[in-house]
Formats: structure tokens, sequence, C-alpha cells
């Protein structure tokens, strides 16, 4: 490919892409791996293996620990918020369900933020 067309192509910087090598010792991750390149070629969609690896990040990664335990309790509060018995007085209990979650979903990110943003020194405190 010519220079001027890469240029072109290119959204910012260089059209020249890095090849990295990885080095896997371990038979089963070379399987899981293998795996993992045939449900790309068999019809996994790009999104879905972001979300793959982001959940994988925030299920393994220890700088995300925090993060992890954040989520953990919210996920928590919307459960137990859904899980709670709706009365006979409610002629449609899966909308005051929906109504639940939505307000249970507002809670945590009313606290979910700033805990989160918060540096990690200060994490430990109430």
């Amino acid at each position: 490919m010519h220079t001027a067309r890469k240029r072109r192509l290119a959204p910012i910087g260089e059209y020249r892409p890095e090849a990295y090598r990885v080095v896997v010792h371990d038979t089963f991750e070379q399987y899981r791996l293998r795996m993992a390149a045939l449900e790309l070629q068999n019809g996994m969609s790009v999104p879905e293996l972001f979300l793959y690896c982001v959940e994988y990040a925030l299920n393994h990664h220890r700088r995300l620990r925090r993060v992890r335990t954040v989520f953990r309790k919210g996920a928590r509060e919307v459960l137990s918020a859904v899980a709670e018995p709706v009365g006979p007085g409610f002629r449609e209990p899966e909308s005051e369900r929906e109504r639940r979650r939505r307000a249970a979903l507002d809670r945590f990110s009313s606290w979910a933020g700033p805990a989160l943003t918060r540096p990690v020194s200060d994490a430990g405190r109430g």
C-alpha cells in the first residue's frame, strides 16, 4: 500500500498495525485461547468480545478489587429491593418490581460514583 493512502486511511498518526507476540506455556490456556478464537470466527461480534473482555478484567484484575466490591454491594441492594414480595394491593406486580429496581439503581448510582472516584487512600474511610 502506498504511503499517501496509508496516511489517508489512518485516523491519527501512522497506519502501521503493531504485532504483539504472546507466549503461553500452559496447554489449557492454549486450548482456551483457541476456543475463544473459534467463537470469534463462528459469529461472536466485536461488541460481544469487548463486553466479555471487560467482564473478565473486572472479575480478575487486582487493581479493580474496589470496583468489584462496590458493584457487588449494589447488586445485592438491587436484588433485595426486587425480591421483596409485592403486596396484594398492586394490580401489576411486574411494574412495581420495575419501579423498585429503578429506585434501587438510582440509589446505587448516587453513592457508587463518589465511592469509586474517591482516592484509594480514602477508600477505607466511612
